[in-house]
């Protein structure tokens, strides 16, 4: 590929079309079902045998897939300007994107394993506004890519060089393939699926309950405890060999997405990369940072670990999760010291350690609040069922008042804040724990709200609004309320410091 100089139209690499391709394939698979229709028409009304009908439908499929691939990239050109990069694409409808080097907040890169042979990335262009990455540049060299960055870096005014002690040759974080077994094993999605599955694993226990008694009641009655005893084992069997599986699963997606995971701080930028086939490179500007968010979930506390989050600024909740930059695992040292370095100098006065004794506690009137909030729909339902049917069993609607007592001490006992005179940190959590850390000059409203019962009691509710979304602070004094109001407006109108 030639050297591509600023007011050229250029192309990508021919292997571009892989990238259009494997885009065509993902959209299909998320929502292009229906697209599929005209082709499973055409299938039923052709007369043949079933392989026939398969070849001739993978057949006409890769024929039309590939073809808009080809097309897609045939359609596709860049220019790259002084400042911004225009992107012309799209076959029946023209689009053209001029994406701005100011409002640029990251270039993030992805390389698969026939790009990486040949030195060629894909480039994502994450930018202010926009709720996910606005444009793609498909299969360039990767010095391209480089230059880029250091380009978009000198138009914002922002330093390139790589300080002493953090390039990388020296990352931040690395992790190895214990760290990929910890996080597959803390994936909350895989027991999601299972609670999803619940009811057929059931199912299936029932159906192997009855093929087994049948099987020995046909044999001989005296043993049928024994055959009970064999399928309620073969069940465990079963159940504990699906856990297993997705178990697996979740521990292999987490090596195809965090192998070799890196961090590296290069001048004022964070960078991360990491991934098994398909490389993934991943940065964010210090100065975009809004909160730094530490998260702990019962099977993560379980194997004493944390997750970190950096969010940025987003413009909707629509793919709000490519906004944030995560560290997926961490030790609770790593992540103090991971604070100070991303959040300073501002925040190196704060902390995030959730057992920390810095921490405040919230009013325990909190609590009060929420067995409230619990017992009045049970008071109510249990109520509405025993006068409308005279069933005793509808007061059994009242024993979730009791059960839930534990949980609302949990979260008041979790629930904490503190402060200096840069920013405050908000701890809370059930079982596992949350902290947020976040800088006064980069809140964007404040508000102080009471309830009636608040009022009574002379507490409030703190909350602060941020471009990456909002952080409350419930049932505290409200003199403690006002006056960190007050400071925090103080704040964000004398810094000279920009907020996003």
């Amino acid at each position: 590929m030639k050297i591509i100089e600023p007011g050229d139209w250029q192309r990508t690499s021919p292997l571009a079309i892989l990238f259009f391709f494997s885009q065509l394939i993902r959209a299909i698979v998320k929502n292009g079902w229906q697209g599929l229709a005209p082709l499973a028409a055409l299938l039923l009304a052709y007369k043949g045998d079933l392989a026939e009908k398969v070849a001739i439908a993978g057949f006409g499929f890769a024929v039309v897939t590939s073809l808009i691939a080809l097309l897609n990239y045939w359609f596709f050109r860049f220019q790259l300007t002084e400042d911004s990069i225009r992107i012309r694409q799209g076959i029946l409808k023209r689009q053209q994107l001029d994406i701005k080097f100011d409002r640029v907040q990251g270039i993030n890169t992805t390389q698969n394993i026939v790009f990486r042979v040949l030195g060629l990335v894909v480039i994502q262009f994450d930018t202010a506004g926009s709720s996910s990455d606005e444009g793609n540049l498909p299969a360039v060299p990767e010095s391209f890519a480089e230059s880029l960055r250091k380009r978009v870096g000198r138009r914002r005014g922002q330093a390139t060089e790589t300080p002493e002690g953090t390039s990388k040759l020296d990352p931040l974080l690395r992790l190895n393939w214990r760290d990929m077994i910890y996080i597959g094993l803390a994936d909350r999605r895989v027991y999601v699926v299972l609670a999803l599955l619940a009811p057929f694993i059931e199912k299936l226990g029932e159906t192997r309950v009855d093929i087994l008694e049948n099987y020995v009641r046909d044999v001989a009655e005296g043993t049928m405890a024994l055959g009970v005893g064999i399928s309620a084992l073969a069940t465990i069997a079963v159940i504990v060999g699906i856990i297993g599986i997705f178990t697996l699963i979740s521990i292999g997606a987490a090596f195809l997405r965090y192998h070799n995971f890196e961090l590296c701080l290069e001048g004022n930028t964070l960078r991360s990369t990491g991934g098994l086939l398909t490389r993934h490179e991943h940065s964010m500007e210090l100065g975009k940072i809004q909160t730094l968010r530490l998260t702990q979930s019962l099977i993560q506390r379980s194997l004493n670990f944390y997750q970190l989050l950096a969010r940025q600024a987003r413009s909707s909740q629509k793919n709000s999760s490519s906004k944030n930059f995560v560290i997926p695992r961490v030790g609770v040292d790593q992540a103090e010291h991971l604070r100070e370095l991303l959040l300073a100098p501002e925040g190196s006065g704060l902390t995030q350690d959730p057992a920390s004794d810095r921490f405040n506690s919230i009013s325990p009137f909190y609590m009060r609040t929420r067995i409230l909030l619990n017992a009045v729909p049970s008071v109510g339902l249990s109520t509405l069922l025993f006068t409308t049917t005279g069933n005793a069993y509808a007061l059994l609607f009242l024993l979730w008042i009791p059960i839930s007592m534990p949980f609302v001490y949990l979260g008041w006992r979790h629930a904490g804040f503190h402060f200096d005179n840069q920013g405050f940190v908000r701890r809370s959590g059930l079982i596992g724990f949350r902290s947020v850390a976040l800088l006064y000059r980069k809140v964007q409203r404040v508000t102080v709200t009471q309830s009636r019962y608040q009022r009574k009691k002379e507490l409030s509710t703190l909350r602060v609004y941020m471009a990456s979304g909002s952080v409350k602070i419930p049932y505290i004094p409200l003199s403690l309320a006002n006056q960190l109001r007050d400071y925090t407006l103080y704040k964000v109108e004398t810094s000279k410091l920009a907020w996003h």
